[in-house]
């Protein structure tokens, strides 16, 4: 259970580390007024990380809720689910 705690707060950084580069990178032409290309590389890069720290956090919490499922009908017998 913990390795599963540590995993999704590793989703949650990546995907915030995403984020926090975004904003970065979407205030760069304030600062820099010829860097279209630094740019759309900064918005890619932070799409990128957002979207591993998602697809960590769904295949974390898929994979819990299903161990989850299976201990839950482990408990419960075929022969009290029957009306």
């Amino acid at each position: 259970m913990h390795t599963m705690n540590a995993v999704k707060w590793t989703g949650v950084t990546v995907f915030l580390i995403g984020l926090l580069t975004m904003m970065a990178y979407s205030m760069y032409p304030l600062f820099y007024q010829n860097g279209e290309s630094t740019v759309l590389f900064g918005m890619k890069l932070s799409v990128v990380l957002m979207s591993i720290g998602a697809a960590i956090l769904i295949i974390t919490m898929s994979i819990e809720r299903y161990k989850d499922w299976k201990k839950m009908k482990e408990e419960i017998s075929e022969e009290d689910l029957r009306p």
